[in-house]
């Protein structure tokens, strides 16, 4: 967890600057994590992000996803399990929590499809949009998308919540806290900034809080079956040139690599010279957890 938590004050680092002025600024480049663009203190963005944002301005994102394939092919899903702060929460929450609950495997595999829906739908809505502004008929469209059309994920993502939105509510509390002191507010009053609240703040907030809690009841939920990320680099992590192998003489079994899995995935059941599940974060969990040393990483 040091090498997440180092990633996730790097790659949120601007926030430093509210306790001593740091020269840092924003680095206009893409990783495939969950760093949203909306969040006044991250330093480096998520490619998806930049995807649909360069799609909506309308731009071809060359370089985001020249920088995909070439992450992809040699680490795959490594960097859902090291360096994104979304995923690192979740480890946090996990481990409050002190055990790892088990989905059946029937909803399982039918659940960890969602996250490649929640692909489809972003890119069909992005690309279709800036196809259309490029060929100069899309400005309805973009006016019909709304708060949407700068990236339909970007607007519902909850790293954008919690990273962006949330320090703002917090900052705007801070601001008026003293006259919240003085005069305090009447319920009716109370009633009426509440029902003033935007739907989709409001709906931003609710995902988030069901983040959460989902997080506390499944590890990993997010990055297991919603995250459109994961789905994007579980594509090259199949193909990818790291991988975990297995050596048939020294393991026994032994249920105790498949039990660590945060990803619940049957390692057992992989090929034994080298795996490249999809589902596969690259935690190395599972080469940790073996007692008998039968796991290790492997390149390519």
């Amino acid at each position: 967890m040091i090498v997440q938590l180092v990633s996730l004050l790097a790659v949120n680092a601007l926030a430093f600057s509210l306790i001593y002025p740091l020269k840092v600024q924003t680095i206009p480049f893409g990783l495939p994590i969950l760093a949203s663009v909306n969040s006044h203190f991250t330093t480096i963005y998520s490619s998806l992000d930049l995807i649909q944002v360069e799609l909506a301005q309308p731009e071809f994102p060359w370089i985001v996803i020249g920088t995909i394939f070439l992450i992809g092919a040699v680490v795959g899903r490594a960097f859902c399990g090291w360096v994104c702060p979304v995923g690192f929460i979740q480890d946090i929450i996990t481990t409050l929590k002190g055990k790892l609950d088990v989905v059946s495997p029937r909803t399982h595999t039918a659940s960890k499809n969602f996250k490649y829906l929640v692909l489809f739908m972003t890119l069909l809505i992005s690309g279709t949009l800036g196809l259309a502004l490029y060929l100069g008929s899309g400005s309805d469209y973009k006016n019909a998308l709304g708060a949407l059309a700068a990236g339909p994920f970007l607007a519902m993502s909850p790293d954008g919540t919690l990273f962006g939105t949330i320090p703002v509510l917090l900052n705007m509390a801070r601001e008026n806290f003293g006259s919240f002191l003085t005069q305090p507010p009447t319920m009716q009053e109370v009633w009426t900034q509440l029902t003033q609240i935007p739907a989709l703040l409001a709906i931003r907030i609710l995902v988030l809080v069901a983040f959460f809690g989902a997080a506390w009841k499944v590890p990993r939920f997010f990055c297991r079956y919603i995250c459109p990320t994961g789905a994007l680099m579980a594509v090259f992590q199949r193909y990818s040139y790291a991988g975990i192998k297995r050596d048939p003489v020294k393991c026994m079994k032994c249920p105790h690599c498949e039990v660590k899995c945060p990803m619940q995935i049957n390692i057992l059941d992989l090929p034994w010279e080298k795996f490249n599940d999809p589902e596969c974060i690259m935690c190395m969990e599972c080469v940790d957890a073996c007692p008998h040393g039968s796991l290790s990483p492997k390149f390519p």
